[in-house]
C-alpha cells in the first residue's frame, strides 16, 4: 500500500542529491561546470607528456552513406473549432510523462514538457509531471516493490520522480514491470487526471499501460525515434545511418538486438490506443510512419519563447571576422569532430569557433586534443538557459554538424530565432529546416571537406550573411503560445469528464 507523500523533505533530498552530482537547477543545460583540483590539473599535465604512448581516437570525417528513404506523407495538425467544454472555460487536470526532467535532465524534450506544463498552469489547469530520476533517495516516502518515488517542484511545476531499485528501465528488453505498473496505477488513481500527455515513454510505458487499463485517455508527442529504434538515434553499431527496423530484422542483423521484433509488436496496441499522436518534425513523423505504418501521426511544430530572444543585428562587409558557434552536448553523434576537422582545412585568420557544452568525457578529451594546435578554437564549457541570448549575440553562424538524423534540433531553432544563419548537415530534421542559400547552408553529413568549403565560402565573402539574415527575418518561427493553444484544444477534445 502506498505511503503518503511528504513533499518538503523529499524536495530537499532531491536537491541535496542534485548538489552532490553538481546538477544545479537552472544552471546548465549540458552538464555542470566542474571544478578542477590541483591534482586533476597535474593529471591533465601528465597526459600532455604521455599522449604519444596512447593511440589517439579516430573519427570518420568523410561523407556518410545516406540510405535511400521512401517516406510517406504525413498530415499537419489542423485545429478544430472549440467545443462546448472548452468554451465553458472548464479546467482540466493533466499529467505529463517524460523519461527525465529538470534539474537532472534538461534537453529538448524536457524543455517541451516544461513549456507545456507552464502554459497550461498559467491557463488555470492543474498539472503535474511524472518522470524517472536517478536522484530519488533510498529513503523516499513512496515505495512500490522495487520502485521508489518522491515529489518536488521545479519552477512552480509539481513533479513526481520515481526510480527502480534494481535496474534502469531504459535498459530493459520490454515493459510491464509489476512494481512500475503498480506505481503508475496508484498515481493515476490518486491524481485522477482528465488526460495523460506522454512527452517520452522511455522508462514509463507502464504509465501508458495503466492509463489504458483505467480508461484514461492519452496523447503522445514523438520527440525522437525511440518507438521505431531501441537505440533511439537510428545509428547502427557501426555508426552508419539506419534505414529502419524492418520489423526488427535490421535491429537483429545490424545491431544485434534480439528482442526488437517483439518490442515493436508489444508496443503497438498501446500506440494505437492513443487519442492523438503528434510530432514536431515532418521527417520524424514520416520515418516513424514508415516503420509503423498503422500509426496516425500529425505534425505540430514546437514554438519558441520569443520574449526571451534577442535578435542578432550584425551586418557584414569585406574582411569582417566570422565567429562560428556550436552549442549542445559533446557526444560523437553530434559530429563536433567533423566541425573541428573542417576548420583545420580553412586557413583564414578571421575565423573563430566557440564550442559550448559538455558530454562524454573520452569524446570531449579527444576533441580537445584535435583542436589543441588551433588557437582559433575555444571550448567555452556548459551554458545555462539564461546564456543563450549572449551566445547568439557573439555568433555570426551556428553550426549543427550532427552525424545522425536529428529530429527537431533545439540549437538550430534558437539560432534562427535570433536571426543567426545556420550551417547544418543535409539529413533528417536539419535538412527539413535549413534551405541551402535561404536561411543557411547545408553540407554532406559527416563530410569535413564539404563543410570546409562552406566555411571558406563565407570567410571569403562575409556579406553573404546579410542576405541570409534578411531571409530569416522574413520567416518568423512559431511562438510557444501558438503551440500551447493547439495542445490545449487537443486536451479538451479528448479529455475524459
Amino acid at each position: 500500500m502506498a505511503r503518503t507523500f511528504n513533499r518538503k523533505p523529499a524536495a530537499k533530498r532531491i536537491a541535496a542529491a542534485a548538489k552532490r552530482l553538481r546538477v544545479k537547477p537552472g544552471r546548465s543545460r549540458f552538464g555542470p561546470k566542474r571544478s578542477v583540483s590541483k591534482r586533476t590539473k597535474r593529471g591533465a599535465g601528465s597526459l600532455k607528456h604521455s599522449h604519444k604512448k596512447r593511440r589517439p581516437a579516430r573519427f570518420a570525417v568523410s561523407a556518410l552513406p545516406v540510405p535511400a528513404l521512401n517516406l510517406p506523407d504525413v498530415p499537419r495538425y489542423a485545429p478544430a473549432p472549440p467545443g462546448e467544454r472548452q468554451l465553458s472555460g472548464a479546467k482540466l487536470s493533466i499529467l505529463y510523462l517524460v523519461h527525465g526532467f529538470f534539474p537532472e535532465s534538461y534537453t529538448g524534450t524536457e524543455k517541451f514538457v516544461l513549456n507545456m506544463a507552464k502554459a497550461m498552469q498559467q491557463r488555470g489547469h492543474r498539472v503535474k509531471v511524472a518522470t524517472y530520476s536517478g536522484l530519488v533517495p533510498e529513503e523516499a516516502p513512496l515505495t512500490f516493490g522495487d520502485v521508489l518515488g518522491s515529489e518536488y517542484e521545479f519552477e512552480g511545476i509539481p513533479v513526481l520522480a520515481y526510480r527502480h531499485r534494481r535496474h534502469d528501465p531504459a535498459q530493459a528488453a520490454g515493459f510491464g514491470d509489476h512494481s512500475l505498473l503498480a506505481l503508475a496505477e496508484s498515481i493515476l488513481i490518486r491524481e485522477q487526471p482528465n488526460l495523460l500527455h506522454v512527452g517520452h515513454a522511455m522508462r514509463g510505458m507502464e504509465f501508458v499501460q495503466a492509463a489504458r487499463n483505467l480508461g484514461i485517455p492519452y496523447v503522445m508527442t514523438l520527440t525522437d525515434f525511440w518507438f521505431a529504434c531501441p537505440r533511439s538515434n537510428l545509428l547502427q553499431v557501426d555508426k552508419q545511418l539506419c534505414a529502419g527496423p524492418e520489423g526488427g530484422t535490421a535491429c537483429m542483423t545490424r545491431c544485434q538486438i534480439p528482442y526488437a521484433a517483439d518490442r515493436l509488436q508489444t508496443q503497438m496496441p498501446l500506440l494505437l490506443g492513443a487519442s492523438r499522436i503528434l510530432s514536431p518534425s515532418v521527417f520524424l513523423a514520416s520515418f516513424v510512419k514508415q516503420a509503423l505504418p498503422d500509426l496516425p501521426i500529425e505534425v505540430l511544430p514546437h514554438g519558441i519563447r520569443h520574449e526571451t530572444v534577442v535578435p542578432n543585428a550584425k551586418s557584414y562587409g569585406k574582411g569582417s571576422p566570422i565567429t562560428l558557434i556550436y552549442g549542445g552536448s559533446l557526444n560523437e553523434h553530434k559530429g563536433v569532430h567533423v566541425l573541428i576537422a573542417a576548420l583545420s582545412k580553412v586557413a583564414s585568420r578571421r575565423l573563430r569557433l566557440h564550442i559550448y557544452g559538455s558530454g562524454e568525457p573520452a569524446y570531449e578529451a579527444a576533441l580537445r586534443r584535435a583542436a589543441a594546435r588551433d588557437a582559433r578554437i575555444s571550448f567555452r564549457g556548459p551554458y545555462a538557459e539564461g546564456d543563450i541570448p549572449r551566445l547568439y549575440q557573439e555568433a555570426d553562424m551556428a553550426v549543427v554538424p550532427s552525424v545522425w538524423y536529428e529530429n527537431y534540433p533545439l540549437a538550430l531553432h534558437e539560432a534562427l530565432a535570433a536571426h543567426v544563419p545556420v550551417l547544418a548537415s543535409n539529413i533528417g530534421g536539419m535538412a527539413e529546416k535549413i534551405v541551402d542559400g535561404l536561411n543557411g547552408y547545408t553540407f554532406r553529413a559527416g563530410d569535413a571537406r564539404h563543410l570546409a568549403e562552406r566555411i571558406s565560402m563565407v570567410a571569403r565573402d562575409p556579406a553573404l550573411l546579410n542576405g541570409l539574415k534578411d531571409n530569416i527575418r522574413a520567416m518568423p518561427l512559431s511562438d510557444v503560445g501558438v503551440e500551447a493553444e493547439a495542445y490545449e484544444s487537443i486536451y479538451y477534445a479528448h479529455a475524459r469528464p
